[in-house]
């Protein structure tokens, strides 16, 4: 065969195998593997347009979030889902953090007109855990049934040696009353008067103003209190046993039984300053008498009451010696508001006190052995003994009560029954505050260290 047909087989052979011709692309045309202007690499994106299955600048794809967007269900760094609130941001209707709804509290804090915890109900009364005044200290409630249980008979066994007490001696009455009001009115009625003092521990019995109460008083209650300790031991306070020695005693006198509740603690302590001190003195004046009671709780109607007492009591010529020898710092002078039969009475029956510092006059001249109304009677009459006495008739605060009880003994008997009683509660000692003693003259197991 001849070379130029061979080369024309060949040449045809190559067309039928490249499917282009050979040599330079005519125009218009290009290269094999080549793009013609304008077209685009095969997968690649024309410019300006994204490859397949990629978004448009700024758009998605289907089902995906534009960029800094969330996906659905999801939210952005920081931010809350959907429904959520955001942090320390309130849901709706919700309080933001530390507020609270409308009408609603802050957490521990009590609804508009409730009492924060711990605080009281209303002003002016006693916080949790405070005692009002007057009353007991210690939490335990007083009632008239505090014994039913522990010491049933222990009413009519002290009434049963005290009345025995008085008709052996009549002056018992006035003492053991005298004595209930020095201990309630000192520091509470607590039987801390009833401590005796010792060579080591002085004790109320050692205040100048108590060296004249007297001996039978303190009898009759240490007297009840053996005979209750063979009946229940260690059961019945000494501070229980006086107020109601004094109640039996008033009753028995012919005053009022007046309600009593029981339930007192003995004191663990007893001052032998403080009775001079918060006792009412008899050359007191009646502004100093009268703040004496307020400061504790008494008003002036309640203080002139239970002044009342007196129609039992009995006073020791030098509380009234200056009125009937040297009235106004002058010797041989006289107060002449005092009765001249009286006052000339009283300078022969007393010509000795110096000497004898024991004499003493009873305050009802009249019925010095009964209770009743005569003592206010007497101050209209100037038959007073203490100076107090005839400011008590002659003050303006106190005159219009000193002449209603003068004129009405049921007046005095209902008005003193609810001013010895609240009396009878003024400072008393419950639970731990104070301990049932076996020996009312002195404490269990010593006092408490000041």
């Amino acid at each position: 065969m001849r070379p130029s047909f061979l080369l024309l087989l060949v040449v045809f052979a190559g067309v039928l195998a490249g499917g282009a011709r050979a040599g330079p692309p005519l125009a218009g045309e290009n290269l094999p593997g080549q793009l013609l202007p304008g077209e685009k690499p095969p997968g690649q994106p024309l410019p300006g347009q994204p490859l397949p299955g990629q978004p448009l600048p700024g758009q998605s794809l289907p089902g995906q979030p534009l960029p800094g967007q969330p996906l659905p269900g999801q939210s952005l760094p920081g931010q809350p889902l959907v429904g959520e609130k955001p942090p320390g941001q309130p849901l709706p209707g919700q309080p933001l953090p530390g507020q609270s709804l409308p009408g609603q509290p802050l957490p521990g804090q009590p609804l508009v007109g409730e009492k924060p915890p711990g605080q009281p109900l209303v002003p002016g009364q006693p916080l949790v855990g405070e005692k009002p005044p007057g009353q007991p200290l210690g939490g335990d409630k007083l009632s008239p049934d505090y014994y039913a249980q522990t010491c049933p008979r222990a009413e009519r066994i002290v009434a049963e040696v005290v009345q025995s007490k008085q008709m052996a001696n009549p002056t018992t009455a006035a003492g053991v009353l005298r004595l209930f009001f020095h201990d309630c009115f000192v520091s509470g009625c607590d039987a801390s008067v009833l401590v005796a003092a010792t060579a080591f521990e002085k004790s109320e019995q050692s205040a100048e103003i108590n060296h004249s109460l007297p001996g039978d008083a303190f009898d009759a209650v240490v007297r009840a209190k053996l005979a209750l300790e063979l009946e229940c031991p260690e059961v019945v306070s000494c501070a229980d046993i006086l107020a109601l020695a004094a109640r039996v005693l008033i009753t028995m006198t012919g005053g009022p039984r007046y309600p009593i509740s029981f339930g007192r603690k003995d004191s663990l302590t007893s001052s032998p300053t403080a009775p001079d001190k918060e006792m009412p003195q008899s050359n007191f004046t009646m502004d100093q008498v009268i703040k004496l009671f307020q400061d504790k709780g008494f008003t002036v109607q309640e203080m002139v009451a239970l002044s009342g007492g007196h129609t039992l009591g009995f006073s020791h010529c030098k509380e009234f010696a200056q009125r009937i020898y040297d009235y106004q710092g002058k010797p041989g002078n006289v107060d002449p508001t005092m009765n001249p039969v009286l006052s000339k009475g009283l300078q022969t029956a007393c010509k000795e006190y110096l000497k004898d510092p024991t004499i003493a006059a009873f305050n009802d001249v009249m019925t010095p052995g009964k209770f009743d109304n005569m003592y206010f009677v007497n101050l209209e009459r100037g038959l007073g003994l203490l100076a107090t006495d005839e400011e008590m008739w002659s003050d303006k605060r106190t005159q219009p009560f000193v002449k209603l009880y003068a004129s009405n003994p049921t007046a005095f008997f209902d008005d003193f029954s609810r001013a010895i009683d609240k009396l009878s509660l003024f400072g008393v000692k419950t639970g731990a505050a104070g301990e049932i003693r076996r020996r009312c003259d002195t404490y269990n197991h010593g006092p408490m260290p000041k």
